[in-house]
């Protein structure tokens, strides 16, 4: 039989914070969501994560890791779905974004070089500071926009 180590709290130190599955918890990373094995609950194998792939993060304090925490178990424990909506609505803007720009026959570029800085500041005026971190995510990259025309007439072409 196995040894099964229990989670820590001192882990959080490094970055690292828990969830449970089938009664084991699993290590997650509380930066790039990564989740590690039992095997891997060593503060040695947990530092070596957080310094060869955050290094810029790993100088932060606990607090910035209580932080990020306790977004991960917001995420987790919204039941509602409001997290997926969110998501979802940000998606379908960046496709409404991107058929538009088709439409006119524009650069792909010119979402991210004109577009998105005039909905952010657009925003900044008449919005609050919640509607502008929401605006931000939307994904308007010349790959992106790319990606979404291509996925548009695909659909059509299905059809």
């Amino acid at each position: 039989m196995s040894l099964k180590r229990k989670y820590q709290e001192g882990y959080l130190n490094f970055g690292f914070t828990f969830q449970e599955n089938n009664g084991y918890p699993l290590l997650q990373c509380v930066l790039c969501m990564k989740t590690l094995s039992n095997t891997s609950m060593k503060p040695y194998q947990l530092k070596q994560h957080l310094t060869t792939v955050h290094p810029e993060p790993s100088k932060n304090d606990r607090a910035f890791f209580k932080l990020k925490e306790t977004g991960i178990q917001r995420v987790k424990l919204d039941s509602s779905g409001a997290f997926h909506q969110q998501a979802k609505l940000i998606v379908h803007a960046s496709y409404a974004i991107a058929l538009l720009v088709a439409k006119n026959k524009k650069l792909h570029t010119i979402g991210e070089t004109l577009i998105k800085p005039c909905i952010l500041e657009c925003a900044r005026i008449v919005l609050n500071k919640d509607a502008i971190s929401k605006l931000e995510q939307i994904s308007m990259s010349n790959d992106s926009i790319k990606s979404r025309i291509v996925d548009m007439s695909n659909n059509i072409n299905i059809r």
